[in-house]
């Protein structure tokens, strides 16, 4: 039955007999090997020898349809190659979709998953200089910090990098004293001073003739130009 040589070509795979290309596509077939030979050599597909049961046609009014570069004679071979039920195959079609597109994503040769979506950050989570923390009771521990103290600091209007230690922590002022806002930071006048090396009477003059925090700290005096030249 199968001793002639022959040479057929299945889904882009070679094969050197009937019978070698009856059994590697046995999950598809639905008639006996004999009459799998019969049909090849009476001149249909392999595919249309393969699938078609006996006492019934693959001719269909709707044409072949070429899926990731495969050639199906009708919609049933497509539904019968990959294991999908007929009426899934139909409904893709008549919904407009045609080749490839009438399979459903995860079965194309070109499916990609999609990557995994990133985890959304915790409600708790914490980042100082350039760390993300999980926690402030994690940030605490780790830099050695008792949460009682990071709090008190951050009531009194510390950074997150001043209340873990990571920054210098301003004094508190005296009561009564007068808090500037530089640069984000609430200073008083000896903290001023000691930072920008300007006079407090000096900065208190500045801001009253309206000039900015900023500038009334940083402005260089007088003395300064006639000592720089």
């Amino acid at each position: 039955m199968d001793k002639t040589p022959v040479k057929l070509v299945y889904r882009g795979k070679e094969y050197q007999s009937f019978s070698e290309c009856y059994y590697d596509n046995k999950d598809i077939a639905r008639i006996s090997i004999p009459t799998f030979v019969k049909r090849v050599r009476e001149g249909k597909s392999i595919e249309e020898a393969l699938t078609a049961p006996k006492g019934r046609t693959l001719v269909t009014r709707l044409g072949s349809h070429t899926v990731d570069g495969i050639e199906y004679e009708n919609l049933p071979s497509i539904a019968r190659a990959y294991g999908l039920k007929e009426s899934l195959v139909y409904r893709r079609y008549h919904r407009g979709l045609r080749g490839t597109e009438l399979l459903p994503p995860k079965l194309r040769k070109d499916y990609a998953p999609p990557p995994p979506k990133p985890k959304p950050p915790s409600r708790w989570q914490l980042e100082a200089d350039g760390v993300v923390y999980r926690s402030v009771r994690e940030a605490c521990r780790k830099l050695g910090i008792e949460i009682h103290t990071f709090r008190n600091r951050r009531n009194r209007g510390c950074t997150v990098e001043q209340a873990l230690g990571l920054a210098p922590v301003p004094k508190r002022p005296r009561k009564g004293s007068t808090l500037y806002e530089i640069e984000g930071e609430k200073l008083c006048l000896n903290d001023i001073s000691k930072k920008y090396g300007v006079d407090p009477s000096t900065f208190k003059r500045r801001v009253e003739k309206g000039m900015s925090y900023l500038e009334a700290a940083t402005k260089p005096s007088r003395l300064s130009k006639l000592n720089k030249r």
